[in-house]
């Protein structure tokens, strides 16, 4: 048997290169929110669960259409009473049954009203479907805010990498002059280690970083539904800082949209709705029925079948049911009681929340502010130390420190740049909106 190489071996051995693998297509924060609200597992669940409340009320409006069932049914006798005679043409039996016996039925049943028993039970369906989709959109919103957070992270993490290796490589040229310096005998051997533990401890930093960056991706891509190793090209960087909206219209505007403010206001409704149906469920009931089918027939002509047809009205009124139905009203204003302390919580909850958020983006916007001043300051120092240190007025040490403090200017830039941007999302999370880019 030949043995055909794979086209990658073939090209190496012919010398030729690789062809490049294609690129991963840029994603953006928005995109990544569509991808994940796409198809991310618990979404299912929770549509799910919104098919199955549908499904409860077509079960609750099952009694208000006609109920239609068919029954059939045979028996073989052979004990048959008979009586027997004699005639003048002889002796003779007459029996009371035959041994074959057949029967075919149809029965309708239409309920005509139970003077709102069902109506009651329809619409704690109809309040359970408004619940699931709440619950439902209660969990896009994590889901999309989770992904935002998960977005910028990376982007932080990969900033911070970046400036780690810029501090790396600054390092690197003041040990090569440092060494070239102690070679020259105008520098001492302090000046060489000092650089040398400075440049560890960088390289210390990054390594430290890129583990958080890689957990900050893998969770990222678990959003997403991406395999392990599967490249994340993102596009996109933070958002410029914009003023903050005004804290009365945010709480406002929380108390009415937030989702755990719907689900607790749906399980006041469906307590309710749960003790309108119990307190319908003693009422009568009255349907009309008719059924119809063939059967034997009569004496004496037991052998010739014959259709026949029923109708009539039935009456049920419940007189004692053993007290189920006090259980239930008492369960039920339980119930409503809950669900009106869960609101009155919800409601000093989300004015704290949307104050603590407020209080974050602005703490945000002064560090972002001073951050800027702070990289403008940290660079004209640094331009002028390296300028000094060339000309030998200051240490390495003192250059090294301006280095440093330059790197941790970008550094805390960057980290005011991404709490900003959660403070902002955080703002639009507290007011109840929906996750945006």
């Amino acid at each position: 048997m030949k043995t055909i190489l794979p086209l990658s071996l073939l090209l190496l051995a012919l010398g030729a290169p690789l062809p490049a693998q294609p690129a991963a297509p840029a994603l953006t924060l928005g995109q990544a929110i569509d991808a994940v609200l796409a198809r991310y597992p618990s979404l299912d669940a929770a549509q799910a669960a919104i098919d199955a409340s549908r499904g409860r009320i077509t079960q609750s409006q099952a009694a208000r259409l006609p109920q239609v069932s068919a029954n059939g049914g045979y028996t073989y006798d052979s004990l048959r009473p008979y009586v027997a005679f004699t005639l003048p043409s002889g002796s003779s039996s007459f029996y009371e049954s035959i041994t074959n016996s057949y029967t075919a039925t149809i029965n309708v049943s239409q309920l005509l009203t139970d003077f709102g028993r069902t109506d009651a039970l329809v619409a704690l369906a109809r309040a359970g479907e408004i619940s699931a989709q709440d619950a439902l959109e209660q969990t896009r919103d994590q889901l999309g805010y989770d992904t935002i957070q998960a977005f910028y992270g990376v982007l932080l993490l990969r900033g911070s990498v970046s400036v780690s290796d810029e501090e790396i490589r600054a390092l690197d040229e003041s040990l090569r002059i440092a060494n070239q310096k102690f070679t020259g005998g105008t520098a001492t051997k302090f000046d060489v280690l000092t650089t040398k533990v400075r440049l560890a401890t960088a390289q210390n930093n990054r390594t430290t970083t890129v583990a958080q960056l890689q957990k900050q991706e893998a969770l990222l891509r678990q959003l997403l539904g991406y395999d392990r190793d599967a490249p994340l090209n993102l596009e996109g960087d933070f958002p410029a800082a914009a003023a903050a909206p005004d804290l009365s219209a945010t709480i406002a505007a929380g108390l009415q949209n937030r989702p755990e403010m719907k689900l607790a206001r749906d399980s006041a409704v469906s307590a309710d709705r749960s003790l309108d149906a119990a307190n319908a469920e003693n009422r009568p009931v009255l349907a009309a029925r008719a059924a119809g089918g063939v059967q034997d027939g009569d004496l004496p002509a037991m052998y010739d079948n014959k259709g026949y047809l029923t109708a009539g009205l039935t009456v049920s009124v419940p007189l004692f049911t053993g007290r189920r139905i006090d259980g239930e009203k008492v369960e039920a204003r339980a119930n409503a009681r809950a669900a009106q302390s869960r609101i009155n919580e919800l409601d000093r909850v989300i004015a704290t929340d949307v104050s603590d958020a407020f209080s974050d983006l602005r703490a945000a916007a002064d560090r972002l502010q001073n951050a800027d001043l702070l990289v403008d300051q940290a660079q004209e120092a640094l331009t002028l130390a390296q300028s000094r240190y060339t000309n030998g007025v200051i240490t390495n040490f003192e250059l090294l420190d301006a280095q440093s403090a330059a790197r941790s200017a970008e550094q805390s830039r960057l980290q005011a740049r991404y709490d900003w941007t959660l403070a902002r999302q955080q703002v639009s999370r507290a007011a109840g909106e929906a996750p945006q880019p």
